[in-house]
């Protein structure tokens, strides 16, 4: 067993909780990305999990798992807003065409912009 000179403090090792911060944090910047901060998110709760079992920059860890629930929580209400509001347009007995639930998607998410359908074979 080696032992210390003394007047050093023992290193602490931090590398994991670093990480689990990082990907915390960037769970909730990439989650404009296509979902992509989900994934990030998951893999943050797992590394900060792993930190904390490890004792391996705790406060860190701590951080980056609430910032990746933070990042899930956003993306679940999104899903949940984004889905409730596009779901009644996919009734085809109320909107029979697509142009009908074009407009109704155009009505329902201001974000949306109906276009052309391109044709096969026609140039």
């Amino acid at each position: 067993m080696a032992y210390r000179p003394v007047g050093y403090p023992p290193r602490q090792r931090r590398g994991l909780g670093v990480a689990a911060l990082v990907l915390g944090i960037a769970a909730l910047v990439t989650l404009l990305l296509c979902g992509l901060g989900v994934a990030v998110a998951v893999a943050g709760i797992i590394v900060g999990i792993i930190a904390l079992v490890r004792d391996n920059g705790r406060g860190m860890a701590v951080t980056g798992m609430v910032l990746s629930a933070l990042a899930l929580l956003i993306a679940i209400v999104a899903g949940v807003w984004f889905f409730s509001r596009i779901a009644p347009c996919s009734d085809r007995s109320r909107y029979p065409t697509k142009a009908d639930r074009d407009h109704c998607l155009e009505h329902r998410v201001p974000f949306f912009r109906a276009t052309e359908t391109p044709v096969p074979g026609a140039h």
